[in-house]
């Protein structure tokens, strides 16, 4: 039986998620409670309420890349394989990549709470981070491999790279 949780390459598929979520995850919570008890101060102004429907065109490809890597990622990662295709061509870290460009900024619309914005920031800083210690881990695994991946996919923002 496939085991997810076990360390391949010396990695977890968790990698450096753990930290990535508990530094975003107080800004999260703040824009959850700002929503919830204080709209006035969260909401944005009326006069952007006919972005909301941007929001819905955000969200709905972001879950799709969302979900996308997260098959790749749990298919690619029991196998032992460095993923470069599919949304993993896209950002290097598409899960993350997804949430923040695309989820969160959604959301924000959606609700219209310029909050979650401020979650998608501290999302974006913590990949920054903390990401550097699981690229290493890639990096002594795949070599080469990795090597030519970093230079064609940028870390987190989508399409950056040529």
């Amino acid at each position: 039986m496939l085991n997810i949780f076990e360390k391949i390459n010396g990695m977890s598929i968790v990698g450096q998620g753990g930290k990535i979520i508990l530094f975003t995850l107080p800004s999260l919570l703040v824009a959850i409670f700002a929503n919830t008890l204080i709209p006035q101060i969260a909401s944005l102004p009326i006069r952007y309420s006919f972005l909301k429907p941007l929001g819905y065109l955000l969200l709905v490809p972001g879950l799709i890349y969302w979900g996308t890597a997260v098959v790749q990622l749990l298919i690619g990662f029991s196998k032992g394989r460095l993923i470069t295709t599919g949304a993993y061509a896209i950002a290097r870290n598409p899960i993350y990549s997804s949430v923040t460009f695309f989820v969160l900024p959604g959301v924000a619309l959606i609700s219209q709470n310029w909050v979650y914005l401020v979650a998608a920031l501290f999302l974006f800083v913590g990949v920054q981070v903390f990401i550097g210690k699981e690229e290493h881990q890639l990096n002594e695994a795949f070599g080469k491999q990795y090597e030519d991946y970093l230079e064609k996919v940028n870390r987190l923002i989508p399409f950056a790279k040529g």
